[in-house]
């Protein structure tokens, strides 16, 4: 199971624990947490004239350096917890693993990481039962997370909280209007509060959509931004689609299904800040879902 709570200045991945108050493994320095990830640019040269083509940067993946101590305590030796330590920080070929920390005046986070490098110092220290051990982990997202993963049904409409709105069906006008849906049902809660994706972070997210069906030829429209995604079938009642806007990719039962994107079809995200989503299908009954899910995102 995840951890759900840390204390301050401790660090967890895949659920081992390490740093804080009274932790056998004091954790002396951290770099790349701070920082900003190796920017990658696609500057180009302006050939026989002086200065350079600006091209977009782009954020490379991210490296953390952990630098700590090992010590041993009235249960077990130093070389007891340093070999728990290589137990659980080990490298893997492929994937990532779940790194969460908690630092003074903000909510659990995570990053998806790898480990990359390990160096174990043997001197006089180690010998008398101190050893100062380097950690690496590198993680692909240079992005960082809230721990807690915000939800809400574009057409139940019910909050991560648990609040409850009431379902409301609008016929909406034609698609030759300035209206952002086309003919047919679309769906929001009471107020279009739960239809709201928040993102408290300060860069961008990518939510992840999962459409039960019924439903036929689903759409969700990112108001805000003035773009939607709409996948061109018929979704029977077991039916499940996911769409994930990071990787940019369409299931449907678990099987990859990109062509049936619509070709109009924009992908998008959720800015810092709040963006307004709804849900546009017919052929839907009680059984239709529409859940965005996402967490706050950092860099």
């Amino acid at each position: 199971m995840p951890v759900v709570s840390l204390l301050n200045y401790r660090f967890a991945f895949n659920d081992f624990e390490f740093g804080g108050g009274n932790s056998v493994y004091q954790i002396m320095t951290l770099d790349g947490l701070e920082d900003l990830p190796v920017i990658r640019n696609q500057d180009d040269n302006r050939g026989y004239q002086d200065g350079m083509w600006t091209g977009r940067d782009f954020l490379s993946g991210r490296t953390l350096t952990f630098v700590m101590t090992v010590r041993g305590d009235s249960n077990y030796s130093m070389n007891y917890y340093l070999n728990l330590l290589q137990e659980n920080l080990v490298p893997q070929q492929q994937g990532t693993g779940l790194l969460q920390f908690q630092l003074p005046g903000s909510s659990l986070q995570r990053f998806n990481a790898r480990v990359r490098r390990r160096a174990i110092t043997i001197n006089t220290d180690y010998s008398s039962g101190l050893a100062t051990v380097m950690y690496e982990f590198f993680c692909p997202d240079p992005r960082y997370y809230d721990d807690t993963l915000q939800t809400t049904d574009l057409i139940n409409a019910t909050t991560v909280a648990g609040r409850t709105y009431n379902r409301v069906y609008t016929t909406a006008p034609s698609s030759g209007s300035n209206n952002p849906f086309e003919s047919g049902m679309y769906f929001g809660g009471g107020a279009g509060a739960p239809n709201l994706i928040t993102n408290n972070g300060w860069t961008t997210t990518y939510p992840t959509i999962t459409i039960q069906g019924p439903a036929i030829n689903p759409r969700v429209t990112n108001v805000t931004a003035g773009l939607y995604l709409q996948i061109d079938t018929t979704l029977g009642t077991e039916d499940e689609l996911v769409l994930n806007t990071d990787y940019r990719t369409v299931t449907l039962n678990g099987v990859s299904r990109r062509a049936l994107l619509n070709n109009a079809s924009t992908w998008f995200a959720a800015p810092p800040g709040t963006s307004y989503y709804t849900f546009t299908a017919t052929g839907t009954d009680g059984n239709t879902a529409c859940v965005v899910s996402w967490r706050s995102a950092y860099i």
